[in-house]
């Protein structure tokens, strides 16, 4: 029998309609599944992050902007602009899943409806990064008519472990000279750029063969900071910069950012802060994040390229060490990574003897001669083994002759 007939003849029997009757009691007709819901509901979001990605690839601010609600429609038109003026490139956005339950603050702003889900993020900054990144991010989205709609990006604490870079959370000032790219989030750009430049001399007149380039992306408030860093609240509350790689997880070459905390940069002198930046600045040029050197050299190291133009007197800069040598003497040997971990006591002082052990290197070995040993101990070389290959002597001797010098400046007797 043709198939139209038979449905003709069901029909007329009263066995295919909107209800059937089995036993005399209405039975309705099966509705799709929880999961095809779920499914379905992936595939809007998918297909919503696909055209995020498309939008901003092609630097579209009223495709993106159709893509949120609210004040997330004004805030992916800001981060077309922010991804034009950082020449964000090799983009590709993508939809993993959907993320935990959304905070009661997110709740609160956004209403009981507001959804998150997690998303692969691949980015670069042209001109900067040599090559691009992955983070896992999180976006918030709000149920419409035409489907979830984009309310926001990150969460609170890091969310268990995204990342939110800073382009994707708010509009930002964004100054690009020569291999200088700064990023400020908040009312413009202040004094920052004028820092920055004078780090990237800095770090120059150290490390001229090094030409990279260097970024520097300071947030409004620690809760931007800590969404870009994948951190705690608090975990950041007490340091004023770190130079971080962006995914948190690549190896060399991966980019590397100068991250400013601005509720503790914004205190400090204008001295103070260009010694935090060119400190951060140099750890950029040599890969810190990456790095496998002793604490001592490396944040020693990073301590002199800020110091080496004499602009902070030494009385000054190592007021706290030289104060601990008075009352306990010297050192008896070079810091330890126990003795500059975070909760370690007097670790301010700890630096100030790091930098006083390289700035030591440099007076005896010349600037060049600090510069080989720690890119021979960086390049894999045993610590004790660079100072006989590079400098010529023991690291036995070097103390000895460091813990002399440091006598000295404290005006104590040997």
């Amino acid at each position: 029998m043709p198939r139209g007939l038979l449905v003709a003849l069901l029909l007329a029997l009263g066995l295919l309609t909107g209800t059937a009757c089995q036993g005399g009691v209405e039975v309705e007709p099966p509705r799709p599944s929880a999961s095809s819901d779920a499914a379905g509901d992936a595939t809007q979001v998918r297909r919503l992050v696909d055209d995020l990605g498309a939008a901003l690839r092609d630097r579209d601010a009223q495709a993106a902007q159709a893509l949120g609600t609210g004040a997330g429609s004004a805030l992916l038109r800001a981060v077309v602009a922010n991804a034009e003026a950082l020449q964000v490139d090799r983009l590709r956005l993508r939809y993993l899943t959907d993320d935990g339950p959304p905070s009661d603050a997110e709740r609160g702003e956004h209403g009981d409806d507001v959804r998150a889900a997690r998303l692969s993020l691949r980015f670069g900054y042209a001109g900067a990064d040599r090559r691009a990144t992955t983070v896992e991010s999180r976006v918030l989205l709000e149920p419409t008519d035409d489907g979830p709609r984009v309310v926001g990006f990150g969460g609170p604490g890091g969310s268990a472990g995204t990342r939110t870079p800073l382009w994707l959370q708010a509009p930002l000032d964004v100054v690009r000279d020569g291999r200088l790219l700064l990023a400020v989030a908040g009312e413009g750009a202040g004094r920052y750029p004028a820092l920055a430049r004078r780090a990237l001399q800095q770090v120059r007149a150290v490390l001229p063969a090094w030409d990279g380039a260097l970024v520097v992306e300071v947030p409004a408030d620690q809760a931007q900071l800590d969404a870009a860093l994948a951190a705690p609240a608090g975990e950041y509350d007490a340091i004023a910069g770190l130079a971080t790689a962006v995914s948190g997880a690549d190896g060399r070459g991966a980019p590397v950012r100068v991250m400013v905390n601005p509720a503790v940069f914004d205190g400090l002198s204008q001295r103070g802060a260009q010694v935090v930046l060119t400190h951060e600045a140099t750890h950029v040029a040599v890969d810190a994040p990456f790095a496998d050197v002793p604490v001592w050299l490396l944040e020693g190291f990073a301590d002199y390229v800020a110091l080496a133009d004499g602009s902070v007197p030494v009385d000054v800069a190592a007021r706290q060490v030289l104060q601990r040598v008075r009352e306990d003497g010297p050192p008896d040997g070079l810091p330890t990574a126990a003795d500059l971990r975070p909760t370690a006591a007097d670790l301010a002082a700890t630096y100030e003897e790091a930098w006083l052990a390289c700035r030591f290197l440099a007076q005896e070995h010349g600037e060049a001669g600090l510069v080989r040993l720690y890119e021979a101990v960086d390049d894999g070389v045993p610590v004790a083994r660079a100072f006989e290959e590079e400098l010529g002597t023991s690291q036995a001797d070097f103390v000895a002759r460091w813990r002399d010098d440091v006598r000295r400046l404290a005006g104590v007797a040997g």
